[in-house]
């Protein structure tokens, strides 16, 4: 059926009709039509200053909402700027479309300018990547990626389409697009689970973001209440019940609390929902009895892998009835106690985990933390407790330097909430351009560079292995000029109390602002497990 529609409105159409209330992006030659079709659009285009921060925003606003971030450029360089940011939402299946336009179709095995091999590229960190060169291919394809989505199978998917085809009339044929099937859920699959919670003494749930992404809190919560079974988290899934409530052991793996790994490494069954059970994960596990649900089949750890909407099987599970473990389990973990608090000795500069401590003291269930790649997730991780999902964000898996600025300003769009960012001084200048759009949106980000004029980690690998020190050290700039220069107020910060009273009134104020704190250079303590 011929409309009146081009193929960059057919697009920009589709993704408003399924929800889509933002694009991060910067334009470009090659998709010229796809913004012009956006200015006519009620999605809001969110104008970053380098590709890279526009992957990494739409990145952090899928890990709190759990829907499609969305991110555009163009051909070329615009394309490869995103890499970065799509391999980091690739490691943790994070839920992304991906746009790029691309050089003529004609052109597109030449040599010409901007001309590059850009599905080639971004093949290894997508679950697909789609060349959409004409009408019929990106109907199919964008069909496709919601269609996957729909069956709980969350990651980043990429539409890469040739300038030249943008402007081509749109001719929908409303194909059926066949729901992508993981697998049925089985009732021996369910019957078999059973039995098994039934058998075990000491059985744990270990979640993953696969079902925040899934949407399947309520009924992972349903399940909790119904068997009464303890429950360990991923990092990326942190909060997804409070970790407030007894019934909620924190995080598992390097860096885990004492409860969860005491329990990881004590367990005769192990439910994995929705984590792929990575090497930090399992660093405690020692039984071989691990039923795990994903949607993801490369994610296989398991001695019973069931390939599932995870939401479909909890739904299912839940309608039977369930096995209910008495408190003396949870009891035996919970005596376990935590760790103490490291000691923070006295030095000449502030202690970068009396800062964060002081950070954190701003508990509220309205801030959202996001800290970058370095010491401070170290802290941040072994210090905090998560009372909603997405309340501390962190780039996870792939754990690139420069994320927590534009994950801030993804973290904006999708939630009322303050954010408080915390880059350190090698972290931030990676990024440092995003304070422009921070600036322009009058985002409510507070952002605390910790500057301790060093590559922190990467000297305290070096100190390890007795190595000299070599190319650690950091002539900074002068942060509090350069906020200025951007249009943001700035501070800077010589006392734990000065660090308390500005965060309040900073928090407050509900406007962007950075602290300038300079730390201590002080190794991070190593894993207490």
């Amino acid at each position: 059926m011929k409309t009146d529609k081009n193929i960059a409105q057919y697009l920009v159409n589709k993704l408003e009709k399924e929800g889509v209330e933002y694009v991060f992006g910067y334009p470009g030659e090659q998709v010229l039509p796809i913004y012009e079709a956006l200015r006519n659009s009620k999605i809001k285009h969110v104008l970053v200053r380098h590709e890279q921060a526009a992957a990494h925003a739409a990145d952090c606003y899928a890990r709190i909402t759990g829907r499609y971030g969305v991110c555009i450029a163009t051909a070329g360089p615009g394309a490869m700027n995103l890499v970065m940011g799509v391999a980091t939402a690739y490691k943790d299946n994070v839920p992304l479309i991906v746009i790029t336009g691309d050089v003529e179709k004609s052109q597109r095995d030449s040599d010409c300018f901007q001309q590059m091999d850009i599905n080639g590229v971004f093949e290894p960190i997508t679950l697909r990547s789609y060349y959409s060169c004409t009408p019929e291919k990106l109907e199919n394809n964008i069909e496709e990626v919601f269609n996957y989505k729909k069956s709980g199978i969350n990651g980043p998917f990429h539409i890469n389409i040739p300038k030249d085809i943008q402007n081509k009339p749109m001719n929908i044929h409303h194909r059926t697009i066949t729901k992508k099937k993981i697998g049925d859920v089985i009732e021996s699959s369910i019957l078999d689970t059973i039995k098994d919670i039934d058998d075990s003494i000491k059985p744990l749930i270990i979640v993953g973001s696969g079902v925040i992404y899934g949407g399947c809190i309520d009924e992972l919560k349903r399940f909790v209440e119904k068997t009464n079974i303890p429950l360990a988290t991923t990092f990326t899934s942190r909060g997804i019940i409070s970790e407030y409530d007894d019934i909620n052991l924190g995080l598992t793996g390097t860096r885990g609390t004492k409860r969860a790994n005491y329990a990881a490494g004590h367990a005769d069954l192990i439910l994995a929902f929705g984590c792929r059970l990575s090497d930090r994960t399992l660093r405690h596990v020692t039984t071989k009895n691990i039923i795990q649900i994903n949607t993801n089949i490369e994610h296989n750890h398991a001695g019973k892998f069931y390939n599932y909407n995870i939401k479909e099987f909890l739904e299912k599970i839940n309608k039977k009835e369930l096995p209910q473990k008495d408190d003396k389990w949870l009891h035996r973990i919970n005596s376990q106690g935590e760790y103490p608090p490291n000691k923070i000795k006295e030095t000449e500069n502030l202690h970068p985990e009396e800062v964060i401590n002081t950070i954190l003291s701003k508990e509220d269930k309205n801030i959202t933390y996001i800290f970058d790649a370095g010491q401070s997730p170290t802290y941040f991780t072994t210090n905090s407790k998560a009372e909603k999902p997405g309340q501390l964000l962190f780039s996870g898996g792939f754990g690139p330097m420069g994320y927590a600025l534009p994950a801030s300003i993804g973290a904006s769009f999708a939630t009322d909430d303050v954010i408080i960012a915390c880059p350190g001084d090698g972290s931030i200048q990676m990024t440092i351009e995003e304070l422009a759009t921070i600036h322009t949106y009058k985002l409510p980000v507070i952002i605390v560079v910790l500057d301790n004029n060093l590559l922190g980690i990467i000297k305290q690998w070096q100190d390890m292995q007795k190595l000299p020190n070599y190319q650690v050290r950091l002539d900074n700039p002068d942060f509090i000029g350069l906020a200025r220069a951007y249009g943001i107020d700035a501070e800077k910060i010589t006392s734990i109390e000065q660090l308390s009273i500005k965060l309040d009134e900073a928090i407050e104020n509900r406007k962007a602002k950075l602290l300038h704190v300079e730390v201590e250079d002080v190794p991070i303590p190593m894993p207490r497990n």
